[in-house]
């Protein structure tokens, strides 16, 4: 089944200039893809609807469903940090979700609902199941219904040949299992019990995070504890990096030494493992490890230092990166592994997050702040709450 929803002719018209600037930006440079979302408080829904349903339009009533009264998606160039608009769901029935699917060539894959007036039977608003979408970034503002969507499903990651795609979601709230699928037809290829790689290795484990190897054939999974206090050191715990086929043959487990931070005047600690990012496409991988730095004295406290960690294919320590962010909850790396994105959560006045969006390049060590997404509004403010979600990358060929 294919829905198509269109924009306005102006808004097409805009995002069409923008699509090409994507396109001089990418020939030059590799261009990360982002959303950004604005969600209705209960002051903006007063502000925007003062009277309610209230003789509304149809068209208003649908919008007053949405979560978000827009989302939006940019590119934005990492030579000059220069942001161009690729696609806007406003004004639109079909109400996008990004929740971090991965792109392919000119196209977003995000979570969306379409909602419609209807007059028969009853006058009111239809609402299709929740589906993943095939968002097109080419100017036209079409969209592609593609399958409906479990709860719990976490976002789609498309591997680097843009071939497969993999989905991580639960069956009756209990089993993880993992999904492939074909990215170019969506037809399921595979699906498997993660606790077939858990259960051997980690049972008391859960995939904090996990990627397709560079081959775009082999999947990775960082398995740890939920839980600090868990004892990590007793035998069915053993958390690390384990790696897995597309059709869930297990691989094993990197090795235990691999992405380990060794830097003078730093210690790591020893109950802990480094998480893999990604892998490059030379082969070589990138990790995030974490070091205490030395003290001179007992009653110096330590430092937590978060630093990158980049090996060859076989383990051996190429460059430690220390990053002088320390609350960073999501790591993005681009195809060629040149660049990588990263959100940092900083808090402000009143214990109120603030998300900064961060591009650095892996080579020169040079960084940009891309974006900051203000702290939440107040439930009574009229302005919208401003997320942001990273969608991926666009690479040179």
């Amino acid at each position: 089944m294919e829905n198509y929803a269109l924009g306005s002719a102006r808004r097409s018209i805009v995002v069409a200039i923008a699509s090409s600037l994507l396109l001089c930006a990418s020939s030059r440079a590799q261009t990360l893809i982002y959303a950004r979302s604005y969600a209705q408080t209960a002051g903006r829904l007063r502000a925007r609807f003062p009277y309610g349903a209230l003789g509304a339009t149809p068209d208003q009533k649908v919008a007053m469903l949405r979560g978000n009264e827009k989302t939006e998606i940019y590119s934005v160039s990492m030579i000059d940090g220069k942001h161009s608009l690729l696609f806007s769901d406003e004004g639109m029935n079909l109400e996008i979700t990004p929740t971090g699917a991965t792109l392919g060539v000119g196209k977003a894959y995000a979570r969306a609902v379409l909602r419609e007036w209807h007059t028969t039977p009853n006058p009111g608003v239809d609402a299709q199941p929740t589906a993943l979408y095939e968002i097109s970034l080419d100017g036209s503002n079409r969209s592609r219904r593609l399958f409906e969507t479990q709860p719990g499903e976490t976002p789609a990651l498309v591997n680097r040949q843009t071939q497969k795609a993999v989905f991580q979601g639960s069956i009756n709230g209990s089993r993880d299992v993992v999904f492939i699928y074909d990215a170019s037809t969506w037809k399921l290829l595979h699906s498997w019990d993660l606790a077939k790689l858990s259960q051997p290795h980690c049972p008391g484990c859960f995939p904090m995070s996990y990627g397709w190897l560079a081959d775009g054939d082999r999947l990775f999974f960082n398995l740890d504890t939920a839980d600090e206090d868990d004892d990590a050191s007793d035998p069915p715990y053993v958390p690390g990096t384990y790696t897995a086929t597309a059709d869930g043959a297990d691989l094993g487990g990197l090795p235990k030494h691999a992405g380990q931070l060794r830097l003078s005047g730093y210690s790591r600690q020893p109950d802990t493992f480094p998480y893999l990012i990604g892998q490059l496409s030379n082969g070589d991988y990138l990790f995030r490890d974490y070091g205490l730095k030395d003290r001179p004295s007992p009653k110096v406290p330590r430092e937590s230092g978060l630093f990158l960690v980049l090996t060859d294919s076989d383990f051996h320590l190429k460059k430690q990166i220390l990053l002088q962010r320390p609350s960073i909850r999501a790591f993005y790396l681009s195809p060629s592994g040149k660049y990588l994105a990263y959100v940092e959560n900083r808090q402000v006045p009143n214990y109120r997050n603030e998300s900064h969006l961060w591009g650095k390049d892996l080579e020169s060590g040079e960084e940009k702040e891309l974006f900051v997404a203000p702290p939440p509004n107040l439930p009574e403010s009229p302005e919208p709450n401003v997320a942001f979600t990273v969608l991926g990358w666009v690479d040179n060929k």
